[in-house]
């Protein structure tokens, strides 16, 4: 079976001309006809966002029926986290919070969903790690426990804005450095494949950097792939593979 995966960190439907608009960030992915879609930084009920569940409209704007949606935090008198898109039912949903090595950091989440097609056994992972790298590396050894409870005939496919090379200089303030490899990276490919994407997937005043990708079980082949260019309608492109199950 052809399985179509996008991963989007959507910036809570604000494009780089400060429009919130999350059906046009919507219609940026849609021609690719996804089966499920991972979502970092989605709002619901928020002022900024316009009281708006944006979960509910991606769904409806993509025509997926099933969609999950944890927060992280609250804010702004709503809700902030991440997001799972599906073509298939979900049978199970939670998120894992991740640790913290400040408690003034913002709190980061794993929500992690099941879905079942045919005899598959699939879950799936959408992932926003933090912006201190210290984080993002226990975050990683944090995944892999998890992954490790999975049972081995049931697959993992796991998307999102991994942050790997930016280091936060206070609020709003970030830069990226583009290094041969990442701990973060390697301690999760002790356990899947990574798509071997390079191309800048987020984009910034302060930096930019290919800091988005896709995970997935070893058993599973990967056709295609590709950085979906959403021409500004969020601060990050999207990521588009292509898997054969």
């Amino acid at each position: 079976m052809i399985l179509k995966i996008i991963t989007f960190n959507v910036a809570h439907g604000k494009g780089m001309d400060g429009m919130v608009d999350i059906q046009r960030q919507a219609e940026a992915i849609k021609i690719y006809k996804p089966d499920i879609v991972f979502l970092q930084e989605i709002d619901m009920y928020t002022k900024r966002a316009g009281d708006r569940n944006q979960i509910r409209e991606f769904s409806k704007a993509l025509n997926l029926p099933y969609s999950a949606m944890e927060s992280n935090i609250t804010l702004d008198e709503g809700y902030y986290g991440d997001g799972i898109i599906s073509k298939f039912p979900i049978t199970f949903s939670t998120n894992y919070l991740m640790p913290l090595t400040d408690i003034g950091h913002e709190q980061r989440g794993i929500l992690c969903n099941r879905v079942y097609f045919g005899t598959v056994k699939l879950n799936l992972f959408s992932v926003h790690l933090s912006t201190y790298q210290d984080e993002r590396i226990l975050a990683a050894k944090e995944i892999n426990k998890i992954m490790r409870k999975i049972d081995r005939n049931e697959l993992i496919i796991m998307g999102g804005d991994f942050n790997v090379g930016v280091t936060r200089l206070g609020k709003g303030r970030y830069t990226f450095e583009k290094q041969e490899t990442y701990e973060e990276y390697e301690i999760l490919k002790k356990v899947l494949e990574k798509l071997p994407n390079e191309e800048d997937t987020w984009f910034s005043d302060l930096g930019r950097g290919c800091i988005d990708t896709i995970f997935y079980s070893k058993g599973i082949r990967l056709n295609t792939y590709q950085t979906i260019e959403v021409n500004g309608v969020s601060d990050h492109d999207a990521i588009y593979a292509e898997f054969d199950i």
